[in-house]
């Protein structure tokens, strides 16, 4: 059996993130979901997902600088 690939969300927006969420799960992918930068540099670290879609703006650190790091 393949290995499941791990998707890491980063958005502000609830109801974005959770509809993200619910359509990569459904295609299979195992998906860790984060409301800001600062939470989703945390999820990397321990995770190790495969990609990461950031949203460029949100609050406490952005896309951008979360990107940076």
């Amino acid at each position: 059996m393949a290995e499941q690939r791990r998707v890491l969300v980063a958005d502000d927006e609830p109801d974005l993130l959770y509809a993200v969420k619910l359509y990569l799960e459904d295609e299979g992918y195992t998906v860790f979901s984060a409301v800001n930068g600062q939470v989703a540099l945390e999820i990397l670290k321990d995770r190790l997902p495969d990609v990461v879609v950031l949203d460029v703006m949100m609050p406490e650190m952005d896309g951008f600088e979360t990107l940076k790091h």
